[in-house]
C-alpha cells in the first residue's frame, strides 16, 4: 500500500470515529437526564472548542502558547458585560465575545513575529496576568475580585443547554477540520514544519501567523463566552493558567494537530477534573504531570493511537486482503 493510500485510509478511519462520536453525543440525553452528568458534559463540550482553538495555533501552525486563556477570558468578560449592561441575549453576546477574541489574538500575535519556540511560550504566560491586572484596576466595570454575576443562562433546561453546547462544539470542530484540509491549513502546516522554507517559497508567513491567531482567538472566545453564561458569572480567576492547561491537555490527549481529537480529549479532561475535585489544590500540578507524560510517551495522542489501530484492523482490512490476493495471483502466474 502506498503512502497516499495509507493516509487516505487513516483519514477515513478518523472520520468514521468522528461520525460515531457525534451520534453518541447527540443521543446521550435519551439515556440520562441527570443534571450533574449533563453539566459535566456541557463543560466537556466547552473544553473541546477551547482545545481545538489551541490546536490550530500550537498543533497546526506550530506556535506553542501557554496564554490561550487570554482569548478565553477576554471574550468571557465581554459577553458578560454585554449581557449585564446592555441586556443582550447569549445568542448575541457569545459570537461578539468571539469577535473580541479575534482582536486580542491579533495583538497577541505581534510578539510571535520576533519570538519563536520556547521563548514565545514563556512570554505568553505573562499575557493573562496583564489582563487580570486590568480587571482589578476597574472594579466599577469589571466587578474586581467579586467579578460579574447574574448573567442570563443559556437555558433553564439542562437538556437544551447540553444540545446547544454539543451542536456548537461539533460545528466548531467541523469548520476547523475543513479549514485545516484547505489551502490555508497547508500553509499553516508549512509554517510549523519549516518557517524559513515557507518564506523562501513566497508565503507571507507574517500574514498567516496573524490569521492563525485570529482564528484561534475566535473559537477560544466562543468557548469563553459560552462558559460565562453557563456559570452565570465571571471572575478574574478565568485568567488562571490552569485554563490554558485544560486546552493543551484536551488537544494533547486527543492528538495534537488532529483538531477533532480535541473532542475526545476534552471529555477525558472533564472527567479528570471531576475526579480531582477533592484535590483541587493539586489539580493544576496533576494536569501538568499528565500533559508531560502524554507528550513524552504518547506524542500522537491517545485517540490518534486508537484510531490508527482501528484503521489497521478495519479501515484497511479489505485493501490488505486485496493486496494479498494480488500477490498470490502474481506468484501463481
Amino acid at each position: 500500500m502506498t503512502t497516499s493510500q495509507s493516509v487516505l485510509t487513516q483519514n477515513l478511519a478518523e472520520h468514521k470515529y468522528a461520525l460515531a462520536v457525534s451520534i453518541i453525543l447527540l443521543v446521550i440525553p435519551v439515556f440520562t437526564r441527570d443534571y450533574y452528568i449533563l453539566s459535566v458534559l456541557v463543560f466537556a463540550n466547552i473544553y473541546a472548542i477551547f482545545g481545538a482553538s489551541w490546536d490550530i495555533l500550537g498543533g497546526i501552525t506550530g506556535i506553542f502558547s501557554f496564554g490561550q486563556v487570554l482569548f478565553f477570558g477576554v471574550a468571557a468578560y465581554m459577553s458578560a458585560g454585554l449581557n449585564l449592561f446592555f441586556g443582550l441575549p447569549p445568542i448575541v453576546t457569545i459570537p461578539v465575545g468571539g469577535a473580541f477574541g479575534v482582536l486580542v489574538g491579533l495583538v497577541a500575535a505581534i510578539p510571535s513575529l520576533r519570538l519563536k519556540g520556547p521563548y514565545f511560550a514563556i512570554i505568553s504566560l505573562v499575557f493573562p496576568g496583564i489582563l487580570a491586572g486590568v480587571i482589578y484596576m476597574y472594579p466599577a466595570i469589571t466587578g474586581g475580585d467579586a467579578g460579574l454575576y447574574g448573567l442570563t443562562p443559556i437555558s433553564a433546561d439542562i437538556i437544551v443547554t447540553y444540545y446547544a453546547s454539543t451542536i456548537l462544539a461539533l460545528a466548531s470542530i467541523l469548520l476547523l477540520v475543513r479549514l485545516v484540509s484547505s489551502r490555508i491549513g497547508l500553509i499553516f502546516k508549512s509554517i510549523r514544519d519549516d518557517e524559513d522554507t515557507a518564506e523562501a517559497s513566497g508565503i507571507n508567513t507574517t500574514r498567516y501567523k496573524f490569521l492563525s491567531f485570529a482564528i484561534s482567538g475566535f473559537f477560544a472566545g466562543i468557548a469563553g463566552g459560552f462558559q460565562a453564561h453557563q456559570l452565570m458569572s465571571i471572575s478574574p480567576f478565568v485568567f488562571n493558567t490552569s485554563y490554558s492547561f485544560t486546552a493543551i491537555l484536551s488537544a494533547s490527549l486527543g492528538g495534537v494537530g488532529t483538531i477533532f481529537g480535541s473532542l475526545a480529549g476534552a471529555y477525558l479532561t472533564a472527567f479528570l477534573n471531576e475526579s480531582l475535585r477533592s484535590l483541587v489544590q493539586f489539580r493544576v500540578l496533576i494536569s501538568a504531570i499528565v500533559m508531560i507524560l502524554v507528550f513524552r510517551f504518547l506524542p500522537e495522542g491517545l485517540i490518534r493511537r486508537i484510531t490508527r489501530r482501528y484503521n489497521f484492523r478495519f479501515g484497511t482490512w479489505s485493501a490488505v486482503k486485496k493486496l494479498k490476493r494480488e500477490k498470490i495471483d502474481a506468484t501463481n502466474s
